[in-house]
């Protein structure tokens, strides 16, 4: 005789529950009372579906067997109202590192680690350990080419403290004798970061990447990396053209070499994007995703193959039409904008160091990406929810464009930008730093930072389900939610008429932050590290919301999870 699942006791009903996904969970709660009932009865129901309300997914680090559900569960809690409305911090970590050296290059953390390149030497620094000094590595000990008879003409060094990682890239000037033949374009080492020795999980500790060239012969061309190399788990990715040496204008096509750091493995691959490449950028999604922004305002979606790593164009995402740039005479070209991507850190990769992975990462699903537009004129922030490089999107078997009016309202927010105000992103939330301490109503222009004034830290999540959550309860015992949409942009460069309506969850620190030799802010799940770069120092500065004790149970605050 068939039973039914209604007729079955709650404690299984909840253990055939806890195997579907927390979408599919939530559609079955919907069509039936006895298993909506029996999902809000389970505390490993209710932490499942929290995790998928924040956009979170579980590591290894939450530590499953020494952390009871109900403690996880308050801890979870705890962290949806850390960015608070109008919240305060503690500082927890602060140090001046010193350096005489006046070339700082791009900066970056993760995992509470930071690291720059400066004129010549890498700098990297914990900071969560007070007492840990900072870890500076020479030039001429990154790259095993440093005496190279022709010299390095270019670096670039990434970081991954998850994976105890340094890749080095290093190129010399070359000169083409011979068009059919692959020449050395530029070396990789791979070092560990703890250590200053060769990665002992690398096949190789130095390895060559070399480019079959379509030039005519005895010509000397450099290579040109497009932002930095892109790590995520055992790929590695680097963008990058050629340019003649004293011919301006002579280019070549976009190009990546794909890498497997652990393997010993790499491939060159063509990319035919039209338009300058020096104005491109891209982002590695993951291992089999990239993602390229060309001069065109198209951005591409490409698959890489899991063999060779050879890609295959996907769909492409057009941007609105921009509006014609300053030109300096009637015959020159519209000047073009550039691009800069901003995303999440990857978690990917085997973790050698597991007291650094946090306890929980951003679900793929929940990210968001945000592209700074920079024309001469009216530039314009726009966050990208990453759902549309989704699987289905991947799928596509014949290379398809897609206008703005097909996606961008769907998936994007625009906002009135200056390139003064800095930007990170971690998951669904961004930290933007405005001069004032109150969200910008709907399409309000922004002014740039004064120099000598102060900064607010703001906090804006894109997070669609905890808006849903949000916008659907109330209750005046919680902490205030502000929900607001970025309303119709009065200017931008582009011709189309942005008017996104999509809501968004705004809150902001309400201290402020002194903007003298301001240099960088980063955006944590649960801090915020700030660098200044003051003459002979680079100052350190690491905060964290002050965190208000939210009880275990979830009507306490109105909240209904399914």
């Amino acid at each position: 005789m068939a039973v039914g699942l209604s007729s079955l006791p709650t404690e299984l009903i909840c253990h055939i529950l806890l195997f579907l996904t927390p979408k599919d969970l939530c559609r079955c709660a919907i069509t039936c009372k006895v298993v909506r009932d029996a999902a809000q009865s389970s505390v490993h129901i209710q932490y499942k579906l929290e995790l998928y309300a924040q956009g979170l997914n579980e590591t290894d680090a939450t530590g499953a067997d020494s952390t009871s559900i109900a403690r996880k569960m308050c801890s979870l809690k705890n962290m949806a109202f850390l960015w608070r409305s109008s919240f305060h911090v503690n500082t927890v970590f602060q140090d001046a590192v010193t350096s005489d050296e006046h070339f700082l290059g791009p900066q970056s953390v993760k995992c509470g680690t930071l690291w720059v390149w400066r004129t010549n030497s890498l700098l990297i620094r914990d900071c969560k350990k007070r007492t840990k000094l900072p870890h500076v590595w020479p030039e001429h000990g990154l790259f095993k080419q440093f005496g190279h008879s022709h010299g390095l003409i270019m670096h670039s060094v990434v970081v991954d403290p998850l994976q105890d990682l340094v890749v080095a890239v290093s190129s010399p000037v070359f000169n083409l004798d011979d068009s059919q033949q692959d020449h050395l374009i530029f070396w990789v080492d791979f070092w560990l970061a703890s250590s200053q020795l060769p990665h002992p999980d690398s096949a190789c500790t130095l390895l060559e990447c070399r480019h079959t060239c379509e030039f005519p012969a005895l010509d000397t061309y450099v290579v040109r990396i497009v932002g930095r190399p892109a790590i995520c788990g055992d790929r590695i990715v680097v963008l990058y053209y050629m340019n003649h040496r004293t011919l301006r204008n002579t280019t070549s096509n976009i190009f990546i070499q794909v890498i497997d750091w652990r393997k010993g493995h790499v491939k060159r691959h063509a990319l035919c994007e039209p338009g300058e490449p020096w104005h491109a950028n891209f982002h590695l999604v993951d291992r089999h995703t990239v993602v390229i922004i060309n001069s065109k305002g198209h951005i591409i979606l490409y698959t890489l193959q899991e063999l060779d790593g050879s890609p295959r164009r996907r769909i492409s995402y057009l941007l609105p039409i921009l509006k014609p740039g300053l030109k300096s005479s009637p015959e020159s070209a519209p000047t073009l904008p550039y691009y800069v991507v901003y995303t999440s850190p990857s978690f990917h990769g085997a973790v050698a160091h597991p007291d650094m992975m946090p306890s929980y990462v951003p679900s793929p699903e929940s990210q968001i990406m945000v592209l700074e537009i920079l024309p001469l004129s009216w530039p314009v922030m726009m966050v990208i929810d990453m759902t549309m490089f989704s699987e289905e999107a991947t799928r596509s078997e014949i290379p398809v464009e897609i206008p703005w009016s097909d996606w961008g309202p769907k998936y994007t927010w625009c906002f009135p930008h200056h390139p003064s105000h800095r930007i990170s992103v971690f998951g669904s939330k961004i930290a933007y730093t405005l001069p004032r301490d109150r969200t910008p109503e709907s399409g309000e222009r922004v002014e740039a930072l004064s120099p000598e004034d102060f900064f607010y830290v703001h906090i804006w999540d894109f997070n669609k389900r905890l808006i849903a959550r949000s916008e659907n309860i109330h209750d005046p015992d919680s902490p205030a939610v502000v929900i607001r949409k970025p309303g119709r942009l009065a200017q931008s460069c582009f011709d189309e008429d942005l008017a996104p309506n999509r809501p968004y969850i705004a809150s902001v620190c309400a201290e402020p932050f002194s903007l003298h030799r301001f240099d960088r802010v980063f955006l944590e799940q649960d801090r915020l590290t700030l660098t200044r770069s003051p003459a002979g120092f680079i100052d350190i500065r690491v905060v964290s919301p002050v965190p208000m004790e939210v009880g275990l149970e979830s009507e306490r605050h109105g909240e209904k999870l399914l």
